[in-house]
């Protein structure tokens, strides 16, 4: 049992102690967890210099000396990539240490997607959906991360003002996305929490895993993105159950970024 993509009140956008989190994801039968905590470089972000680098090691520190031998912990980070700050993030990335990085897409042309009253209206769907693709396409080909997270993400609000996501017409650049992410050696997030939000579906779709497998993709991650307790591992047997009916026999995780298969078969 997995799950490596938690937050704590190390995010901005969090209020659960670490501690909290470990306490849950061992009443669920958790064994490896990954915290992997914002940082975000837009000025305007609630996460925005909330992060504190030594503060969070030394919470990682002190919730494994609590859950030593019961619970796996790793230290991770989830960086909001936009391209105008990408030598604020590559600087931010040369001089810290984590066991697993994450690279996220969450902002198209300085708005955040869950600014949805601001960023939907008057947008077609190819107007509000191919920005996104373009942006996650972007943050793969630095090579600066391990696993792409959340790739459908702009389904999240976007179902609200467009109706079910229907990725095909995005085809040829979510094509490109799954490409790089192969030809980088980098797994794909599958990411739970939009079986608890608008989609009641997960990111990506299982469409899009299967566009993953049949081009090759044959590296996941499994994550939650649990902002509280009672969400930790939530939704990952689903998941799990998805990537062996979709042809995955392991699951990635990461401790000091060296890669870490565990079968799920």
């Amino acid at each position: 049992m997995i799950d490596c993509h938690l937050h704590s009140d190390c995010s901005g956008d969090c209020t659960a102690s670490m501690m909290d989190m470990c306490r849950a994801a061992v009443e669920r039968g958790l064994k490896i967890i990954c915290f992997t905590e914002h940082i975000d470089f837009e000025p305007t972000d609630v996460c925005y210099e909330q992060f504190d680098y030594d503060l969070y090691k030394s919470k990682i520190a002190e919730a494994r000396g609590a859950f030593d031998g019961v619970l796996d912990i790793r230290c991770g980070i989830e960086v909001d990539f936009v391209t105008r700050y990408r030598s604020e993030i590559g600087e931010f990335l040369s001089r810290t240490e984590f066991d697993y990085v994450l690279g996220a897409s969450h902002y198209v042309d300085g708005v955040i997607l869950e600014d949805h009253e601001l960023y939907f209206p008057g947008k077609t769907a190819e107007e509000a959906y191919a920005p996104f693709f373009e942006n996650a396409l972007a943050a793969v080909e630095t090579g600066w991360f391990d696993t792409l997270a959340h790739l459908d993400l702009c389904k999240r609000y976007g179902v609200r003002y467009h109706g079910p996501f229907d990725w095909t017409p995005y085809r040829e650049i979510i094509v490109r996305v799954l490409t790089a992410v192969i030809s980088r050696g980098m797994s794909l997030e599958i990411n739970t929490s939009g079986l608890r939000q608008s989609p009641e579906d997960m990111y990506p779709s299982r469409d899009l895993l299967r566009l993953y497998a049949s081009l090759g993709g044959k590296l996941i991650a499994l994550g939650s993105d649990a902002h509280k307790p009672e969400h930790v591992g939530a939704g990952m047997q689903t998941a799990i159950e998805v990537a062996r009916e979709l042809g995955f026999t392991s699951v990635s995780t990461y401790s000091a970024r060296d890669r870490v298969a565990v079968s799920i078969i």
